[in-house]
């Protein structure tokens, strides 16, 4: 008996009665048969009882060698001659009535850990159907929702087009990086159910609240969040000042579209990433040779060149860079600074611009002067951003991706969680209650 292969499919050697291996072409068949481990009736206590031969039964093992184990096993069944009973031996390596062993089923919620498993690579590796993969996992992993944290931040990523909701919101712990929880949707029934039947005593320890420009929360914020400040995440108020720039610039380049071949147009439309850049990540030393422009220029040549195109591109450029100067401070130099008196100056400065886009953000800054005053906010030393959790939202993308989408959100929320929270585990207390969504009935059909 190969004593080093029992200890793989954690089986003790002392309950085994026989053992053998078959070596088949895709896959390894074993037939184990296990050692009587019944002495009494169980139903009435007897001691006597006859046996009633075998009890087979087939389970799916780890897999050995990257090639599927199947296990034939057999226990004893006897019948009981005082009270009449029929029973048999325990299944020592069987789950309950998983058609899996319980090594097994371990194995495959450790392999769902990692964020670039999937259920179909997994359901190769055992030699089973995706979907005993899904019902393992549906079974045994369903993740709670985690403490509101001190400083909350909310983001959203995108689900899936067939999904009623395509846009879940994520809940994170700014401090640990924990993912608090997964909600559905970030539409404002939804979030305001969903934290309604949070406790308040809970919903009042958050003293900081970090989003994008949503109208989401601002109405929800003193409703459910007695004591927290809200902040705006920087990062996204400089994405919208880039998005309004670039909007800007395709204006301008459209101009210029009646001769496709023309510099200004070439220069527009494939060396805008230039424009979007902070001017202090701008080179102006390397000379290196530019298509377009013909010659060897250097970042801050080409840029100089696109400026020169427009007035309004260059006061568009200018005033980004001023939100840049003003955002773009360490928490010395706030201490030591009037920010909203210069961010009254930089709204000014959009709003004189006189270019649509321009007024546009002066627009957005104004109505959310308050929560970017309030993004000036350090914890331990960082910054308080939505910057983990657009971490985290890269990873969800690759989840999702990685299973060519997802449609079961809960499903896919326990996934993301399980697999983002570090020391997030499974349960061996199964759930009963169902995940798999029940779609409509199958229409009639001709055979």
């Amino acid at each position: 008996m190969n004593n080093e292969l029992l200890k793989l499919f954690d089986i003790k050697d002392d309950v085994v009665e026989t053992f053998t291996v078959d070596h088949k072409e895709s896959n390894y068949e074993i037939d184990i048969r296990f050692k009587p481990s019944r002495f009494s009736c169980p139903t009435c206590g007897s001691t006597h009882f006859i046996s009633k031969g075998n009890k087979k039964r087939s389970l799916v093992s780890v897999p050995v060698n990257d090639k599927p184990v199947k296990m034939i096993t057999y226990v004893k069944r006897y019948k009981c001659i005082d009270c009449n009973a029929s029973f048999s031996d325990v299944n020592p390596i069987a789950y309950g009535d998983w058609s899996f062993t319980r090594t097994a089923i371990f194995s495959i919620l450790n392999r769902l850990k990692p964020y670039n498993a999937t259920y179909a690579s997994i359901a190769r590796m055992f030699g089973v159907s995706s979907t005993r993969i899904m019902e393992i996992f549906d079974t045994f992993v369903r993740i709670k929702r985690h403490s509101l944290p001190r400083v909350l931040l909310i983001d959203e990523f995108h689900f899936s087009r067939n999904s009623k909701y395509k846009y879940p919101a994520i809940l994170m712990n700014f401090e640990n990086n924990l993912i608090i929880d997964i909600v559905e949707s970030r539409t404002h029934d939804i979030m305001s159910d969903y934290l309604f039947k949070i406790d308040l005593d809970e919903r009042k320890k958050v003293e900081y609240i970090c989003t994008d420009m949503s109208f989401i929360f601002k109405p929800l914020l003193k409703t459910y969040f007695p004591n927290s400040t809200l902040l705006v995440d920087h990062f996204h108020v400089t994405r919208l000042i880039n998005d309004q720039l670039n909007h800007t610039r395709k204006r301008i380049m459209r101009k210029y579209a009646k001769n496709k071949k023309s510099r200004e147009y070439r220069l527009l439309k494939h060396r805008y990433k230039i424009l979007l850049k902070s001017k202090n990540n701008i080179d102006n030393e390397t000379f290196k040779y530019d298509k377009i422009m013909e010659c060897h220029v250097t970042e801050n040549m080409i840029l100089e060149t696109l400026l020169s195109f427009d007035g309004e591109l260059r006061q568009a450029y200018n005033a980004k860079e001023e939100y840049l100067i003003f955002d773009q401070v360490s928490k010395e130099e706030v201490n030591n600074s009037n920010k909203r008196k210069e961010l009254n100056a930089v709204i000014k400065k959009f709003k004189h611009t006189h270019v649509e886009e321009s007024i546009s953000v002066a627009v957005t800054l104004e109505h959310w002067k308050e929560e970017i005053l309030n993004s000036f906010t350090w914890i331990n030393d960082r910054r308080i951003s939505n910057g983990p959790c657009e971490g985290k939202n890269n990873y969800v993308k690759k989840i999702l991706s990685n299973a060519n989408g997802m449609s079961n959100f809960q499903r896919a929320r326990n996934r993301i969680l399980y697999s983002q929270n570090k020391y997030e585990t499974y349960t061996m207390n199964e759930h009963t209650d169902r995940i798999k969504r029940i779609g409509n009935p199958r229409g009639t059909y001709k055979k």
